[in-house]
C-alpha cells in the first residue's frame, strides 16, 4: 500500500457527519466509518431504515471520462447517488458471491462532472467502498 492509499484510508476513517462528504478517487478502495443516518444531511432523502441498519455515509468522487462505473460495497446496504443534486439512476445492481468481500454492486453510467455517493440502510461500524469501471 502507497503512502496516498495510507493518507486516503485515514481521512476515510476518521470522517465525521460534520464533514459532509469525504472524498473517494476512482479506482480506490476504501475503508468508510458509518454514521447514524440522523447526523447526515443528504441531498437526496434515503430509503427508510430501521436500527440496525441505520447507518450510512456520504462521499463525493469527481469523474473525469465518461462511462458505466460501478460502486461496490463490503456490507449490505442502500447505494444512491446524485450529480448536480438529482439523483442518478442505476443502470444495474447485483450482489457479490460468497466469500467475495463485495456484498452490493450498483452501476451508474456517467458524464465527467461531481458526484455524491449516498449510503444507507447499513450497520453500525464500517465498511469498505469501491469506485471503479
Amino acid at each position: 500500500m502507497i503512502l496516498r492509499d495510507l493518507v486516503l484510508a485515514a481521512v476515510l476513517l476518521l470522517a465525521s457527519p460534520a464533514a459532509a462528504e469525504v472524498p473517494l478517487d476512482p479506482g480506490q478502495s476504501a475503508t468508510v466509518r458509518l454514521s447514524p443516518q440522523r447526523d447526515l444531511v443528504y441531498p437526496v432523502a434515503p430509503p427508510l431504515t430501521r436500527p440496525p441498519a441505520n447507518h450510512g455515509a456520504i462521499l463525493g468522487i469527481d469523474i473525469d471520462e465518461p462511462g458505466r462505473y460501478h460502486v461496490a460495497l463490503g456490507a449490505p446496504g442502500w447505494i444512491e447517488m446524485t450529480g448536480d443534486g438529482k439523483p442518478v439512476p442505476a443502470a444495474g445492481h447485483s450482489h457479490g458471491e460468497p466469500g467475495s468481500g463485495v456484498a452490493k454492486t450498483v452501476d451508474f453510467d456517467l458524464v465527467p462532472g461531481h458526484y455524491l455517493v449516498m449510503l444507507s440502510g447499513m450497520a453500525e461500524g464500517e465498511t469498505s467502498i469501491t469506485v471503479g469501471r
